[in-house]
């Protein structure tokens, strides 16, 4: 009898404390997700009178794609992606790629998101090059485009490598290619040709 008062108090002390923290800062909503998750390990997973709060829905990623130029026209605001590839060939390791583009179309965003876009390689998970910028939804319906050139992007060795796009520190998407070498063949790619 004791021990489920003192849940039913821990219980409250944690509402509070959520409460006041998001009156305070809205951006303190993680505080008050981590005690309220505490408190219920201490009720033994029984259901709790509180209503937990979700986290701000990520993003969702409706293409990432990697090509040698994007062209937007100004009059329909069409983007036209020229050059799709999956595979890069270079002639010697390390080697230097002179430009490439990433494209990036996003949906279903609430608000504000801290975004990152990296090429990673897959064997070491070490990181290439990366961006980092702001990007804000104004409803969930917005798409958002993001277009980044890479010049001069070096490869230390043939292999699977990734664009990776991260928004505040969640992935939420990913897109492979290959780097090979001379001698290497380029892979076929299925579902291009009208059989």
């Amino acid at each position: 009898m004791c021990r489920r008062s003192t849940n039913a108090v821990l219980k409250r002390a944690a509402l509070a404390v959520f409460t006041l923290s998001y009156i305070i800062s809205p951006s303190s909503v993680l505080l008050g997700v981590c005690i309220i998750e505490w408190e219920m390990d201490l009720a033994k997973n029984k259901e709790s009178e509180i209503t937990k709060t979700t986290a701000k829905p990520m993003p969702s990623v409706l293409s990432i794609n990697i090509c040698d130029s994007i062209i937007r026209d100004e009059f329909t605001k069409k983007v036209s992606l020229i050059g799709l590839f999956n595979t890069i060939r270079a002639s010697s390791f390390p080697c230097t790629h002179p430009q490439l583009h990433v494209y990036v179309a996003l949906t279903n965003g609430h608000g504000k998101y801290k975004t990152e876009i990296r090429f990673l390689n897959l064997e070491e998970g070490k990181l290439v090059a990366g961006m980092v910028g702001p990007l804000e939804f104004q409803n969930p319906l917005h798409v958002i485009e993001v277009n980044l050139c890479w010049q001069q992007l070096r490869f230390e060795k043939a292999g699977d490598y990734v664009v990776e796009v991260l928004c505040d520190g969640s992935q939420i998407g990913t897109r492979k290619f290959r780097v090979i070498g001379p001698q290497q063949e380029m892979p076929v790619t299925d579902g291009t040709e009208v059989r």
